[in-house]
């Protein structure tokens, strides 16, 4: 998530389109998961972030009003935190709204991890962070939200 935005970041991205680009098709288009996460879920991403990135999350998060931000490919996430505390300097705690999401744990071989595929194009907003110091980890607060027009609150 610390990449996204960047130019670097496209250009990779842009380069894995033929190979991922069907696999992806077949994740969004996926007749086995019509449902939506049940609004209140709690999903959970660690993640490696720069000062830069950590700073420019402090400053979406104090800013008035706050701005949308959005995932920009599938991104991994998991409901079982303690999974997710073992990655990064950073936890991601995001709370469903309304977002799209694959619920992975029964096709993935490690299903103790409880893996959920967050879609392409949820939004999200930072409700606030803090830095816990038994665990020397920034926790980032998140709502997701499925939007799809600019007056979506």
């Amino acid at each position: 998530m610390g990449s996204i935005g960047s130019e670097q970041h496209e250009q990779v991205w842009r380069s894995k389109i033929r190979t991922w680009g069907p696999f992806c098709l077949l994740l969004w288009d996926n007749p086995f998961n019509g449902k939506i996460t049940k609004p209140g879920t709690i999903l959970y991403r660690g993640a490696t972030l720069s000062d830069d990135s950590i700073a420019s999350f402090q400053e979406d998060c104090t800013a008035d009003p706050k701005p949308w931000r959005s995932f920009q490919s599938f991104t991994s996430s998991t409901r079982n935190r303690n999974v997710a505390e073992q990655f990064g300097n950073a936890l991601f705690v995001m709370k469903t709204r309304l977002a799209f999401t694959i619920d992975l744990s029964e096709l993935s071989e490690y299903f103790h991890e409880q893996e959920e595929l967050i879609y392409p194009g949820v939004s999200f907003k930072i409700n606030r962070m803090e830095f816990d110091k038994d665990k020397n980890k920034h926790l980032i607060y998140l709502n997701l939200q499925q939007r799809h027009d600019s007056k979506s609150s």
